[in-house]
């Protein structure tokens, strides 16, 4: 699938809404569009999928013009409005039925998959239900599965989640990003933190103009990743500070264990030091065997009458 691209998109009424925007809103993500009201994420997301002409600038998907020049999306499109944009005559089925309908789907076909697409937003008991008898948080839902029923290819979602408890809201997000997983361009405008943090981009608006394009999840994931680190960083130093306390008292056993040969190798060690050479050991010896009087073992025998001739 294509990128939906928005390239020097200007839109003026009585004053200036979009100001010279460039985004791309890339297949297989989820993209959070924020800011503050009035900064002009319903008219960009109107603009993108060609419900609203630019003043200036065009948009673009998969190589065609997004504005037919009906204020109709093309058929790839689906879009989860901010008003709901539901029939109130009709029951919760007929809104979601009549999406699929009008794309040729048979009545029966579409009901069918209607069905499926309630059940999915955990609405199925609603189906009969007209949707003037709903709440708020439920026509929200009714709404969201009206536009994921289709299986378009690109899909413009408008604060749907701003009616919606924190479980449901969960939900939505979950399904948000199947489609995106199944390869569909998903924008979705938010006010939420939550919503933005769940996203893969980021794009902030002000008055019209783009002050912030950022990828979310990367930053999501490295921070998450941040604890780990630590934690492994952790535990390899409570392995090095084991490793040497099992070294400590290796060291610790080795006197006793080794005193003979240690005392062995001092002594040895000593002997080399006051005895550096052989000659010195020999005349050591010699001289020692003379001041004991003990006989020298090169000298021979002294007859009886040489010591008289010596007297």
């Amino acid at each position: 699938m294509s990128a939906l691209e928005v390239r020097g998109v200007t839109f003026t009424l009585s004053r200036v809404l979009l100001d010279d925007l460039d985004l791309e809103f890339h297949p297989g993500e989820l993209t959070a569009l924020s800011g503050p009201s009035g900064s002009g994420k319903t008219t960009l997301l109107s603009i993108a999928g060609g419900l609203v002409e630019p003043t200036e600038g065009t948009t673009s998907y998969a190589g065609s013009p997004m504005w037919q020049g009906t204020g109709d999306p093309r058929p790839e499109v689906a879009f989860v409005l901010q008003v709901y944009g539901l029939v109130p005559i009709l029951s919760a089925r007929e809104n979601v039925s009549i999406a699929l309908r009008a794309r040729g789907v048979p009545p029966a076909d579409a009901d069918e998959r209607a069905e499926a697409a309630l059940a999915r937003f955990h609405i199925a008991d609603l189906g009969d239900r007209q949707v003037e008898e709903l709440s708020g948080g439920q026509m929200q839902r009714v709404a969201c599965a009206r536009g994921f029923v289709v299986g378009a290819d690109v899909l413009l979602a408008d604060e749907p989640t701003s009616e919606l408890d924190e479980a449901n809201r969960t939900h939505v997000l979950a399904e948000l990003r199947a489609e995106a997983e199944r390869g569909a361009v998903v924008v979705v405008a938010t006010h939420d933190p939550a919503v933005v943090a769940a996203c893969d981009r980021h794009y902030a608006l002000d008055e019209g103009r783009l002050i912030l394009a950022e990828a979310v999840r990367a930053t999501s994931e490295a921070e998450e990743s941040l604890p780990q680190a630590e934690g492994s960083l952790a535990r390899a130093e409570e392995s090095v500070a084991r490793a040497e306390g099992s070294v400590a008292r290796v060291e610790g056993s080795l006197p006793s264990a080794q005193q003979p040969a240690a005392a062995a190798a001092t002594s040895d060690s000593s002997v080399r030091a006051s005895d550096p050479s052989p000659g010195a050991s020999d005349s050591s010896a010699r001289a020692s065997d003379s001041s004991a009087g003990g006989r020298s073992p090169f000298a021979r025998p002294v007859s009886t009458d040489e010591v008289a001739d010596r007297s």
